[in-house]
């Protein structure tokens, strides 16, 4: 009777009307998302036998538009959401399929605002409800007001903090003043040229990509080569220097998509941190508001590739549980929940890691490297062997012999390289114990983790490495792994023993 009389109490509401426009952007994104590989083959077919493509093109897209917006509406007219006396978020949804959704506030992890461009005018707002960092339970609330979002957000983190453990109180650091950074545009298109954006978007054309290098060998190498050998007079080398102009032109191509997608994600990047919650406001397109508590934070990351390296940044993630269902490591990455700081000079990484661990500096941390035969090994399996390959293959083919000298000498120095960069450090700092592991082969990948946070610790020894009394560790987090080589056997057993001890007896929650 109670639960018949508590759902004829719920006040069901209905989003703004203008949330009809986040529904046909939202399923026309995942029809080009999800459905380009299975509309590939009758793409293929439509291209290569169709005729009078522009007409049958035309009307496909019309009907496609149309079915687009009745399904958008629809689902808009089905849309009901309320937030019950149970301390539940309530969501009905559904066009063929009906769902109802309950998401109680102990699960919300983040509240998150995105504020769309198409919304900004109106003062409407995208309230997103990300339970326990898994994308698949995300929850959003299109088109509500602002206001309404903020007062959602307070009372989800109100509920919240009245039913944590008063054991975190005792522990935590006392941060009562707000840290801010800010990014500015020109840094954030120095990410464009660090991260592999553009990679990313080619690969979402490859399907594709027959069907451009036709078109770009009828409409550009065939006229760029006339253009040299009308122009220039170059007759014989025509044909491969329209090539390398055109490989030049796709590079620049590549270089501007990355920095403009850049801009569009990280466009004027806010910072804050006060209260133990990070918040970060970035967005071009959309101001998407992400917030975060500390506690949940599992990992830092610290990566600098080799373009980073010239320019002097680094990319900092602090990554909190990963979804389940895959790989820790991968699904951290890709979980949009992550808090990715794009570009940063070094005192600002050591600004911001302070945040969270205020022992953190990069220029203090003394790493204990792996063991010399790790180095003999890696020479063995990934420059000798390769090498003597190249060495047989040049005898046989009655290449250079020196080829092979030159391979050797360029695998030695990667691996060299890969061997120097593997470390790590075991920090105490006021009772709590921390680990910094470093890897990396030209450019360097930190990872900085409090060891109660560990979800499992286990080594691994293969005979050899057993009659040389050394281990590797792998340590699982709920964010990734962290990995330490060749280590000797006596230090192996202590991290995973201490590690472990340190889980079984800190009473801290880290989700």
């Amino acid at each position: 009777m109670s639960n018949a009389g508590s759902a004829s109490s719920l006040h069901w509401q209905a989003v703004s009307p203008w949330a009809l426009v986040y529904f046909v952007v939202h399923f026309m994104v995942r029809v080009i998302r999800d459905g380009i590989f299975n509309l590939l083959p009758i793409t293929i077919v439509f291209v290569t036998q169709v005729e009078n493509k522009l007409f049958w093109g035309q009307i496909a897209g019309a009907v496609a538009l149309v079915a687009l917006l009745i399904y958008s509406f629809l689902y808009y007219k089905s849309f009901r959401f309320c937030i019950s006396e149970e301390h539940e978020i309530l969501l009905k949804k559904g066009v063929f399929k009906k769902e109802r959704l309950t998401l109680k506030f102990a699960r919300v992890q983040n509240v998150n605002i995105a504020e769309p461009f198409y919304f900004t005018p109106i003062n409407l707002v995208n309230c997103i409800f990300d339970a326990a960092g898994s994308v698949a339970q995300e929850v959003v609330l299109p088109g509500i007001t602002k206001e309404h979002a903020q007062q959602m957000r307070k009372q989800i983190f109100a509920y919240k903090a009245q039913q944590q453990d008063t054991v975190t109180d005792n522990v935590d650091h006392q941060v009562t003043a707000q840290s801010s950074l800010f990014i500015s545009n020109k840094e954030i298109a120095k990410f464009g040229l660090i991260s592999n954006m553009a990679i990313l978007a080619f690969a979402a054309i490859a399907p594709f990509i027959n069907v451009v290098i036709d078109f770009l060998e009828q409409k550009l190498i065939a006229k760029m080569e006339g253009f040299y050998q009308q122009e220039l007079g170059i007759v014989a080398n025509a044909a491969m220097f329209a090539v390398i102009t055109l490989i030049v032109l796709l590079v620049i191509i590549a270089v501007l998509l990355s920095v403009g997608m850049s801009l569009i994600r990280f466009y004027n990047y806010e910072l804050y941190f006060k209260g133990q919650k990070f918040k970060r406001i970035a967005g071009l397109l959309e101001r998407h508001q992400l917030s975060m508590s500390l506690d949940k934070v599992q990992s830092i990351v610290i990566k600098q590739n080799l373009v980073a390296r010239l320019l002097k940044r680094f990319t900092v993630e602090c990554l909190q549980a990963s979804s389940g269902g895959m790989v820790a490591g991968v699904a951290a990455k890709n979980n949009k929940q992550t808090l990715l700081l794009p570009v940063l000079n070094a005192a600002q990484v050591n600004s911001v890691c302070q945040w969270i661990y205020p022992w953190f500096n990069s220029k203090n941390l003394a790493f204990t490297g792996a063991e010399r035969a790790l180095l003999y090994k890696n020479l063995v399996f990934y420059a000798l062997l390769p090498s003597i390959l190249v060495f047989v293959f040049c005898l046989v083919a009655e290449f250079n012999m020196w080829l092979s000298l030159g391979v050797f000498v360029a695998f030695a120095g990667l691996v060299t390289l890969s061997y120097q960069r593997y470390g790590y450090y075991l920090h105490e700092d006021n009772g709590r114990y921390y680990m910094v592991v470093r890897k990396g082969l030209i450019g360097v990948h930190y990872r900085v983790f409090e060891l109660y946070k560990t979800q499992s610790a286990r080594s691994i020894s293969t005979y050899l490495m057993r009659r040389s009394g050394l281990k590797s560790v792998y340590i699982q987090l709920a964010s990734g792994y962290a990995f330490m080589p060749y280590i000797k056997q006596q230090d192996a057993d202590f991290i995973i023993d201490f590690t472990l001890m340190q889980v079984e007896s800190d009473p801290r929650s880290w989700m």
